[in-house]
């Protein structure tokens, strides 16, 4: 089964404590004004922000993981040539990818890495969508960071869907978005 954006069923399923915590006043104000943006409670918000740090920037600290302006990334990867895409990417795949997901996840799954994934685009900020028809999980990702971003983040996923031996599996990019159909028979 194919990891979602959020594990909705697990939450409702595995129950919840209460705790009280002291939060200053402006950070308090910060988080009711943030949360009424968004429609939904205070609770909810400071939850989502706990599971964020727990599931996310925690163990990405860990696995030696930063943060980039995206910006900066676009711009100096638009400066390579679609080879040295191509060659960057297979070098890091090779190299980090494995030990990233094992610090990420404690287990080095297909299944992990897309629950990983899923957890860096939404910290990230990237918009992203997951549509499941006949089987096939496709993963729409718009990274807006030009071509040769896609074209890394597309190499990268045909080297996971090979290195996890995921055989029915296809990406396709446009300069912004890459698209990944996933069909969990394989």
């Amino acid at each position: 089964m194919m990891p979602k954006p959020k594990d909705e069923i697990k939450d409702k399923t595995e129950g919840s404590e209460s705790i009280t915590f002291r939060i200053g006043k402006t950070v308090m104000g910060e988080l009711r004004q943030e949360a009424e943006q968004k429609m939904e409670s205070v609770n909810t918000l400071v939850n989502q922000i706990i599971k964020s740090y727990l599931q996310w920037h925690k163990p990405a600290r860990k696995a030696g993981l930063g943060y980039v302006s995206k910006v900066l990334m676009a711009k100096s990867i638009n400066h390579l040539t679609d080879e040295q895409v191509i060659q960057m990417t297979q070098e890091f795949c090779s190299n980090e990818l494995k030990d990233i997901t094992f610090m990420l996840r404690s287990e080095n799954t297909f299944s992990s890495f897309m629950d990983g994934l899923c957890s860096w685009l939404d910290a990230s900020g990237y918009n992203y969508r997951i549509d499941t028809v006949n089987d096939i999980d496709t993963y729409i990702i718009q990274f807006d960071m030009g071509r040769n971003w896609s074209l890394y983040f597309k190499t990268q996923m045909q080297l996971v869907f090979e290195y996890y031996n995921i055989k029915n599996a296809e990406t396709k990019m446009t300069d912004n978005t890459v698209i990944l159909n996933i069909n969990r028979e394989s």
